[in-house]
C-alpha cells in the first residue's frame, strides 16, 4: 500500500482477483467432474448411495457452499466482485511497536447483496460476513471441507475396491515373477530332472479347489483364527430420555436360531464384529481383520465356479461359521474343503421373481436373460397347498402369509430370473438383472413421453410415491389425512397388442443387461437409459430435467471437455430434423433445460416452463431412441457423433434415407 509500491500492490490486486475467479470456477468444475465420473462409473452399485448421501450430508444447504458455488454464477453474469484493498492499524500502547499494521484484499458485501440470483444459504453466508467478506478466510475453508470430502472418497473408493487392489498387487508380483523367469539363468547340470511343479494354473473342477488354492485357503483362515480376540463391551450410554416408540416384537433366547453377529464399540473405543458367545464373554473381529476376511472371500468368488454359483454372503458366512465351530479347537478342518462341500450341498437350480410395482401384463416376454411373468393366482394357491402339506401344523401362519402375498403380489408383473446357483447367488445376480430390466422397461412407459407423469414402476418396495401425512387437532376433534402428492401417477398394463408394438425396443435393450462384453457406444446407451429411466421416477421437474440432460450428454458429447449445452444442443437437433427452422428451436429448449437445471430457488415451474420441459423430454426421448436403434452401428460414441456431425452437410431427402 506504500506509494513506492502502488504497482506491486495493484499487480497484486489483479493477481487475488484472478485467483478468485478462478477459485470458483475450478471448485464447479469438481463437483460436476465428480458428479459425472460417479455416476458414470458407479450408478449401479451401493457406492453412488453413500456418495450422495455423503454430499447431502457436508453441502446440502450449507451457506459457505452456496456462497462459493453462487459467486461463480454471479462472476458469469456480473463480472468480478467489487474488491478492494484495505489497510488496518490496531493501536496498543503497551507494545514498543505501539500497534498492529493489517493490508489485505476483501470484497464488499453490499454491491454482492444487490443480486438477486442468490441461494437462501448463499445470501445467509454474505449477511453473516457484516461489511465485507475475507477472501482467505471462505477460501481456507472451502477448501478444508472438500479435501476432507475428497479424502472420504478416496478411501471409500480404496475400500470398494480392495479385492481389485489386491488382485492388481497379484497381478503385478506374477508379473515381476515372469520377468524374472525371463532373465537368463545358471545353465542346469547335465542329466538334471526339471520338475513340472503344480500351482495356480492347476485345473479346478466344480465344487473343488486346486491344491495350491486350497493350502492359501486354509492358511489364510487359520491366521484369522488366530486374531479372534475377548471383546470388552463399551457400556450402554443412557440418551437420557425413554421412547415413545411402541416395541413391536421382543425376541428371547428360545425364539434365535443361530448365533447373532453384531457389530459393538469396545472399551477401546475400536468397532469389532462379535461372532462367538462363550462362558459369558465375547470374542470377535476388528475392522481391519475383518477387512482380511472379506479379502479371502473375494479370493474364493473368483474362481470360477464359486463366481458362477456362490454369493459373497455364503463364502463370508460359511468363513464364519468355520471360526465358530474352530474357535479354541485343537484341530482344524480345511475351510477349502468346507466351502466346497457345503456349496454343493446349497446349489440347485432355483428362479427368482421380483415383482414390479403398479406393473400388469397380458402375456409374459422376454428381455435378454430374464422373462417378465405375471403372479398369478394359481401361482399362489400352488404355493400355498405345498407350504400346507410341508407342515400341515402352522395351517394359520401359513394361511396368514399367503393372503398378505395375495394382498401384496398377485396379479403383479414380476421379473423372471433363472440359474443354478445358492439362494444367496441368485439374489445377487438376479436382483441386479431386475432391477436393469425394470429400469430399461420404464423407457417404454407412458411416463417417459408425457411429462409431468412419473413412473412408479419398480421392484416392489423400492417405489416412490410421493404422500401427505398429516395430524390435525383442535378442541375435541382430531383429523388424521393421508394424501398422494402425485396424481400423475398411473398404474401401467401391457396388453397383448402395447406387446407387438414395443418388441423390436425390447429385443434391444435386452442385448445390454448386462454390460459385460458390450463396445462403449453400447454402454454409453446403457448408461443412458438408466439415467433416464430414474429421471421418469421423479416428481420434481428439476430433477426430471437433470437426469435426462445426464443421459443426453453420456451420448451426445466426444469427452467431458466438450461445452455441454452448445453441443448437445446441436446434435440434437441434428438428429430430429433437418428443418433450420425446428433446429432452432429445438436449440433454444436445450438451452432453456440447461437453464432451469441451473435455477437456484425452489420456487415451482411457471406453466410456459412446464411446457418447455415437456418438449425437451420427449425430444431426449427421441434422441435417445435414435441410438438405441443404431447400437450395433458404431462402437464408440465418437463415431456416433461424428455420424450426426456429417448430417449438418446432408440434404434433407439423403439424411432422411440414410437414417
Amino acid at each position: 500500500m506504500a506509494v513506492a509500491n502502488r504497482e506491486a500492490g495493484s499487480q497484486t490486486h489483479r493477481e487475488v482477483t484472478r485467483r478468485v475467479h478462478n477459485f470458483v470456477a475450478g471448485a464447479l468444475t469438481l463437483v460436476e467432474h465428480t458428479r459425472k465420473f460417479m455416476r458414470k462409473n458407479y450408478s449401479t452399485t451401493p457406492m453412488l448411495d453413500r456418495y450422495q448421501a455423503k454430499i447431502d450430508a457436508d453441502f446440502k444447504d450449507k451457506p459457505l457452499v452456496g456462497f462459493v458455488q453462487g459467486l461463480r454464477n454471479y462472476i458469469l453474469h456480473n463480472g468480478l466482485p467489487n474488491s478492494e484493498m484495505y489497510l488496518h492499524f490496531q493501536s496498543n500502547p503497551d507494545r514498543v511497536e505501539g500497534g498492529t499494521l493489517e493490508t489485505g484484499i476483501h470484497i464488499r458485501t453490499l454491491p454482492l447483496l444487490e443480486w438477486r440470483e442468490w441461494s437462501a444459504p448463499a445470501r445467509t453466508f454474505i449477511e453473516s460476513c457484516g461489511e465485507v467478506v475475507d477472501i482467505r478466510t471462505f477460501a481456507e475453508s472451502y477448501t478444508h471441507s472438500i479435501s476432507s470430502f475428497h479424502d472420504w472418497l478416496q478411501s471409500e473408493l480404496d475400500q470398494f475396491h480392495s479385492a481389485d487392489l489386491e488382485e492388481l498387487d497379484r497381478l503385478q508380483e506374477s508379473l515381476s515373477r515372469l520377468e524374472a523367469a525371463a532373465k537368463p539363468g545358471p545353465a542346469a547340470p547335465v542329466g538334471a530332472k526339471v520338475s513340472s511343479g503344480e500351482g495356480a494354473d492347476e485345473s479346478e473342477q466344480e465344487f473343488s479347489f486346486a491344491r495350491s488354492r486350497a493350502a492359501a485357503l486354509d492358511a489364510a483362515v487359520n491366521a484369522l483364527l488366530h486374531k479372534v480376540r475377548k471383546i470388552e463391551l463399551e457400556p450402554a450410554r443412557d440418551d437420557g430420555f425413554p421412547s415413545e416408540r411402541p416395541i413391536a416384537v421382543t425376541l428371547t433366547d428360545d425364539e434365535i436360531i443361530s448365533v447373532p453377529l453384531v457389530w459393538v464399540t469396545d472399551t477401546g473405543g475400536r468397532r469389532a464384529l462379535v461372532i462367538i458367545h462363550k462362558d459369558g464373554a465375547h470374542f470377535g473381529l476388528d475392522e481391519e481383520t475383518f477387512a482380511e476376511m472379506q479379502a479371502l472371500t473375494e479370493s474364493v468368488v473368483k474362481t470360477d465356479w464359486a463366481h458362477r454359483m456362490l454369493s459373497r454372503g455364503f463364502v463370508e458366512k460359511t468363513t464364519i461359521k468355520w471360526l465358530q465351530d474352530n474357535f479354541q479347537a485343537e484341530n482344524t478342518k480345511s475351510l477349502a474343503e468346507t466351502i466346497a462341500k457345503d456349496g454343493r450341498d446349497a446349489v440347485r437350480p432355483l428362479e427368482l421373481w421380483a415383482p414390479i410395482a403398479n406393473l400388469e401384463v397380458q402375456n409374459s416376454f422376454t428381455v435378454g436373460p430374464a422373462e417378465v411373468a405375471t403372479i398369478t393366482k394359481a401361482m399362489i394357491e400352488r404355493l400355498e397347498s405345498q407350504a400346507l402339506s410341508f407342515a400341515p401344523q402352522q395351517r394359520d401362519s401359513i394361511v396368514g402369509l399367503f393372503n398378505k402375498l395375495r394382498e401384496s403380489v398377485q396379479g403383479l408383473a414380476a421379473v423372471v430370473f433363472r440359474m443354478r446357483a445358492e439362494a444367496g447367488r441368485i439374489e445377487e445376480e438376479g436382483g441386479v438383472v431386475a432391477k436393469t430390466i425394470v429400469a430399461f422397461l420404464r423407457f417404454f412407459s407412458p411416463a417417459a413421453l408425457n411429462f409431468p407423469a412419473i413412473s412408479a414402476n419398480a421392484l416392489l418396495g423400492s417405489e416412490f410415491v410421493p404422500s401427505s401425512n398429516l395430524l390435525i387437532l383442535g378442541d375435541g376433534s382430531f383429523s388424521y389425512k393421508e394424501a398422494i402428492l402425485a396424481p400423475n401417477m398411473p398404474g401401467w398394463r401391457i396388453s397383448e397388442g402395447a406387446l407387438k408394438g414395443m418388441r423390436p425396443g425390447l429385443d434391444a435393450v435386452g442385448g445390454l443387461v448386462r454390460p459385460e462384453g458390450l463396445s462403449a457406444f453400447a454402454l454409453a446407451i446403457r448408461s443412458s437409459l438408466l439415467l433416464f429411466s430414474t429421471g421418469t421416477t421423479f416428481a420434481n421437474p428439476i430433477e426430471r430435467l437433470s437426469y435426462s440432460l445426464s443421459s443426453l450428454e453420456a451420448l451426445l458429447l466426444r469427452h467431458s471437455a466438450e461445452p455441454a449445452d452448445f453441443n448437445v444442443a446441436e446434435r440434437m437437433g441434428l438428429l430430429l430434423t433437418q428443418d433450420r427452422a425446428e433446429r432452432e428451436a429445438i436449440a433454444r429448449n436445450v438451452r432453456e433445460a440447461y437453464r432451469l437445471r441451473g435455477r437456484q430457488d425452489i420456487s415451482p415451474l411457471l406453466p410456459r416452463e412446464m411446457g418447455s420441459v415437456a418438449t425437451f423430454v420427449r425430444c431426449a426421448h427421441n434422441v435417445i431412441g435414435t441410438a438405441l436403434w443404431n447400437v450395433d452401428r458404431f462402437g464408440t460414441v465418437s463415431d456416433f457423433v461424428n455420424s450426426v456431425e456429417r448430417l449438418r452437410s446432408q440434404s434433407p431427402s439423403t439424411s432422411n434415407r440414410n437414417q
